[in-house]
């Protein structure tokens, strides 16, 4: 009985988030909400901030991860889905945020044996560059990610 314990609490609820070009893993307890993506309510020019998106009678910034990660958008980002992420470490000044989706999301029931760390570049974005369920996924870097954005909203 003990050893299923053990079994059972060593797996993890992931989310996949299917982005161009990227994968990010995330644990489910950082999503808030995967919904469709709604009328920006400003444009802004900015490398990664798409606007401003009335979620649960509150404005959230819309982030593209790529923006972030390469310094540009997309030229192909289509505003379809997106999931709305708990801020962590600031979150009274941004509670929530959503960022676009190029897919659906899906659970991953991950243990730490499912997950190998692989050699890629290194960005102040990304904690750490994994291979799990036979693709590349990045795992963000959240205090990083939120100073970011923090720093162009």
């Amino acid at each position: 009985m003990n050893t299923v314990a053990k079994t059972q609490s060593s797996v993890l609820t992931n989310i996949v988030l299917p982005l161009q070009g990227h994968n990010l893993l995330i644990p489910n307890a950082a999503v808030a909400e995967v919904v469709l993506a709604g009328q920006l309510s400003s444009a802004v020019s900015s490398s990664f901030l798409l606007g401003y998106m009335a979620w649960r009678e509150q404005e959230i910034p819309v982030i593209s991860f790529e923006g972030l990660l390469d310094g540009y958008l997309p030229p192909s980002l289509e505003l379809r889905q997106m999931v709305v992420l708990h801020g962590i470490s600031n979150r009274q000044n941004m509670p929530f945020f959503g960022l676009v989706l190029s897919g659906v999301p899906r659970l991953a029931r991950l243990r730490d044996s499912d997950i190998t760390e692989v050699d890629a570049d290194d960005s102040p974005l990304v904690y750490s560059h994994v291979s799990a369920l036979g693709m590349a996924l990045k795992i963000p870097n959240w205090d990083a990610l939120e100073q970011e954005i923090l720093a162009g909203l």
